[in-house]
């Protein structure tokens, strides 16, 4: 295997619905997709087998974003406009390296304001996916597919 280092951006973040999403990728200070594991106590049988716990995955899309507030068409408007709804996404996190993940996310409002005179307004946010977001690599091959 050959080394590989990569670096953010440029990339681009799309969030809502086909033909009129919302191009956050001019936003957007760090975004990755996180997973947490949850899985379940393995219990032991009479015979002393062990029989492992269930595993479950949840994934999220992170990160922090500048407040876009002078238009109400841009991602913070999308954020309060469409809480709690299920917005699909593409986030490629370089253009260079030509990887994409694709999924649903479930849309919480970002902050409003800022926490110093002066400062960029700014929110982190944490969006939930529903699902497994789909990753196609700079190959061309779907992460499941992938060997």
């Amino acid at each position: 295997m050959t080394i590989s280092t990569e670096v953010l951006g440029p990339g681009t973040l799309t969030i809502g619905e086909t033909g009129t999403p919302v191009d956050a990728s001019c936003l957007v200070n760090n975004c990755k997709i996180t997973v947490s594991k949850d899985q379940a106590d393995s219990t032991t049988k009479l015979c002393g087998d062990v029989a492992a716990g269930a595993t479950t995955y949840t994934y999220a899309l992170t990160g922090n974003v500048d407040q876009d507030l002078a238009t109400g068409t841009g991602l913070h408007a999308l954020s309060w406009n469409s809480a709690g709804t299920a917005q699909p996404f593409t986030f490629t996190p370089s253009t260079a390296v030509g990887a994409t993940a694709t999924g649903t996310l479930t849309i919480d409002p970002l902050e409003f304001g800022g926490d110093e005179m002066g400062a960029d307004m700014t929110s982190d946010f944490e969006w939930t996916a529903t699902g497994k977001p789909v990753i196609v690599y700079g190959t061309g091959v779907a992460g499941d597919d992938a060997a």
